[in-house]
């Protein structure tokens, strides 16, 4: 199920990716720019992307992010599966694709779930 997930979330990030980039520069730039991630065969983290979202992670309030697996790097940002959870009583878990490199976070798109999210 887990693997399911993540080629699913991986679609997901490369359809937002393609869609930025092609309402922003067009669809030739769009196949280049996408091309561009570099893609794991596992999304297991790796010692990088584990470092970055530890580092950006520091002094964020609010929502708790887990990591769940990296899905990857392109120009020194690193997506991070995670499962978040907002910092309140019985909040409820959800999906979020968080971008980061070593300036800290630098995008979070939300995914809500319903089905896949309750534990």
């Amino acid at each position: 199920m887990k693997k399911l997930i993540a080629i699913f979330l991986s679609l997901v990030l490369m359809t937002g990716m393609l869609a930025a980039c092609a309402s922003a520069e067009g669809a030739e730039t769009a196949e280049t720019d996408a091309a561009a991630w570099t893609l794991p065969e596992t999304i297991e983290m790796t010692e990088e992307a584990a470092a970055a979202f530890t580092k950006a992670m520091e002094g964020l309030v609010g929502v708790n992010y887990e990591a769940l697996g990296f899905l990857g790097e392109k120009d020194g940002t690193w997506c991070i599966l995670c499962r978040a959870t907002a910092v309140y009583p019985d909040a409820k878990p959800y999906y979020a694709l968080v971008y980061v490199n070593d300036d800290g976070v630098q995008n979070i798109w939300d995914i809500w779930m319903d089905k896949h999210a309750n534990p």
